[in-house]
């Protein structure tokens, strides 16, 4: 199943590679070096509103994102719910969306699990609702992307780009779109993940813990054992949701003392950022 998974995104990444390629005024170096900072920036102690600010500041240096919007979806009550909705630097109300309309371009994103491109909305709603729809908040796009978001390959909400202006969005857009909401994913699970009240007997909470490694499988040990004993420590903490400040704080050390051992643990563990360290050495099953 891996090697399957691993032959469609080498071929989806090989399509996308071919239509970008002669797209010369793009500087992709920029834009996956923008796109590392967007990564950075999410962590877990944000709130939602928090993680749509900190990427409307950024992600509008890649795609024209003048609304921007994150919908997370309630299965149980079939609706989808935006906060910290953004247009023009602006903040908008928030809405809720019901999830079984069918005239909502975000929940035909979320029902159908597919995402939606359009560079004419005028033109192209029909390839997606019978009846264009009025917005809930905002301005009339003329141009919109939505993606899902998925975790556990589950479909859990959806980000959205939307323009006043026609026909400015290309199919690279899409995939930065997609990366962006994946930082969105994780940032949630780790915030869902690092408050969960873990009880223990009456009452008692139980904290983040290192297994023993004898229990762990041979590859989880040999990847455990290139980090120092320094470095562990830092790693449990992180997946508290503390930030660098209060990190360096409870270790009586600087800030920049912890940068500096986040850094060393991002490139033994092989990831840019803080999410992603702590996601991996859960799914390496270090922590309890």
């Amino acid at each position: 199943m891996k090697s399957a998974n691993k032959k469609s995104f080498s071929l989806g990444f090989a399509s996308w590679n071919n239509s970008v390629a002669n797209l010369s005024d793009i500087n992709w170096t920029e834009q996956l070096r923008i796109l590392n900072d967007v990564a950075d920036l999410i962590t877990p102690e944000l709130s939602l509103e928090d993680i749509i600010a900190t990427i409307y500041l950024n992600v509008n240096h890649l795609i024209d994102a003048f609304q921007f919007a994150v919908g997370i979806y309630n299965e149980d009550e079939e609706v989808i719910s935006y906060k910290g909705m953004i247009e023009d630097g602006k903040r908008i109300p928030d809405v809720s969306v019901d999830a079984i309309d069918d005239n909502r371009f975000a929940s035909w994103c979320i029902r159908n699990d597919r995402e939606i491109f359009m560079n004419d909305v005028n033109s192209e709603y029909g390839k997606y609702l019978k009846n264009k729809p009025i917005p809930l908040a905002g301005s009339d796009p003329n141009a919109a992307l939505y993606v899902p978001l998925k975790l556990h390959n589950k479909v859990v909400g959806l980000i959205t780009v939307r323009t006043t202006r026609k026909n400015v969005y290309q199919q690279h857009h899409l995939y930065i779109l997609k990366t962006v909401g994946n930082f969105i994913v994780r940032a949630l699970e780790l915030a869902e993940i690092s408050s969960r009240p873990f009880v223990k007997g009456e009452g008692m909470l139980k904290e983040w813990r290192w297994r023993n490694e004898k229990d762990l499988s041979p590859t989880s040990k040999k990847a455990l054992q290139i980090l120092t004993d320094r470095e562990k420590g830092v790693l449990l903490l992180l997946a508290t949701g503390l930030s660098n400040k209060s990190l360096a704080t409870k270790l009586f050390v600087s800030p920049t003392t912890v940068k500096t051992h986040t850094l060393n643990i991002y490139q033994k563990m092989n990831v840019s950022n803080r999410t992603s360290a702590i996601l991996k050495a859960m799914e390496l099953g270090w922590f309890f």
